[in-house]
């Protein structure tokens, strides 16, 4: 956890970073690699500026710092880090299942899940994104499916969490979330690109073109067991397709189950990919437990949960294995689901 060691020794440093860019140099230079270098050694001297040390964030994630550069970086990690727990208690509070009992399990599994403590301990957004999710979903559910859309935009704070859900959504028939998600995207873009300006893009696509090499990014993908080539990219493509096929099969289940497809196909479809990324599954499973099911598909939730707890001692292939099974039964129409249409 980041209360052990340095507590600048984390992801939201460079956020802060660039938000201390745009307020002081303007957003033009967001993504200068000498300004980040000069800031991150001001903040952690002596510390290394690898290529791990790049901010490549979206500007919204700079843009949502703003107002908390006031308090200092140190600051600013705790009431993240209060903001993250925050945000995986609300997200349990909408989406959990069972009865009480139940319910506490699901959140002290979630707390003790390896990938999430390890993106507690990066102050990474996985679990702002978690709630964006996790709140679409349940204002979709209450038939207010523009404002869910809008609610999920929020994901572009780190957009490879989620980003084949609108797909998924909109091959289930759900265009309403898919098109008010996809407005509210549009809208930030353009901001981002008006604000960054001609030379801000070329910076970021510059700092982009590093990151594709760094073999760390997709070491947590698909890309593990076939290679950073052309291979991995369509496996991913196919893996995505399955998802969303998979979406149009099941578009009278409930959305619940399609919410818990769309971030499974992200998850193996993302080629940009960390192991606290996985956190994200944790709305994953507890929207997939909320659709009956049989016994074995539940338990094999397990094996997906010690593939994430063991990634780094196990490699990749247990989770990845896990979640390419489990996105394949999700996928496959529900007996019930077939029922009802026919019914219809």
């Amino acid at each position: 956890m980041p209360l052990s060691r340095e507590i600048l020794d984390n992801d939201l440093t460079l956020a802060y970073i660039g938000a201390r860019i745009g307020i002081e140099h303007g957003w033009s230079h967001l993504y200068s690699l000498s300004l980040q270098h000069q800031l991150f050694v001001q903040l952690r001297p002596g510390a290394p500026f690898t290529d791990g040390e790049r901010f490549i964030s979206p500007p919204p994630s700079a843009w949502l710092l703003v107002p908390l550069t006031a308090f200092g970086a140190a600051v600013d990690v705790w009431i993240w880090l209060a903001a993250s727990v925050g945000a995986l208690v609300a997200s349990w509070w909408f989406a959990a299942p069972g009865s009480t009992r139940a319910r506490a399990r699901w959140l002290i599994a979630a707390l003790a899940w390896y990938p999430v403590q390890y993106s507690l301990s990066l102050a990474q957004p996985d679990l702002i994104v978690l709630l964006a999710a996790v709140a679409c979903w349940k204002l979709a559910d209450m038939d207010k499916p523009y404002l869910a859309g809008v609610v999920l935009g929020a994901s572009v704070l780190k957009p490879q969490l989620t980003l084949e859900l609108p797909l998924v959504l909109l091959a289930s028939g759900r265009w309403r979330i898919a098109a008010a998600w996809a407005v509210t995207v549009g809208v930030l873009a353009v901001a981002s690109l008006l604000m960054i300006g001609h030379q801000g893009f070329n910076d970021y696509r510059a700092l982009l073109s590093d990151a594709e090499h760094v073999a760390n990014n997709r070491y947590f993908t698909p890309a593990y067991i076939f290679g950073g080539g052309p291979l991995s990219y369509a496996v991913q493509a196919i893996l995505v397709a399955i998802g969303v096929a998979g979406a149009y099969l099941n578009r009278h289940s409930s959305l619940a189950r399609l919410f818990a497809l769309g971030l499974v196909t992200s998850t193996l479809g993302a080629t940009y990919w960390h192991l606290q990324d996985y956190a994200i599954l944790v709305g994953a499973a507890w929207l997939f437990w909320r659709d009956p099911s049989p016994a074995w598909q539940r338990w094999w939730l397990v094996v997906v949960a010690i593939g994430g707890e063991l990634g780094w001692p196990l490699t990749p292939l247990p989770i990845l294995v896990g979640l390419t099974i489990w996105l394949i039964y999700l996928a496959l129409p529900q007996p019930r689901a077939l029922r009802t249409a026919e019914a219809r």
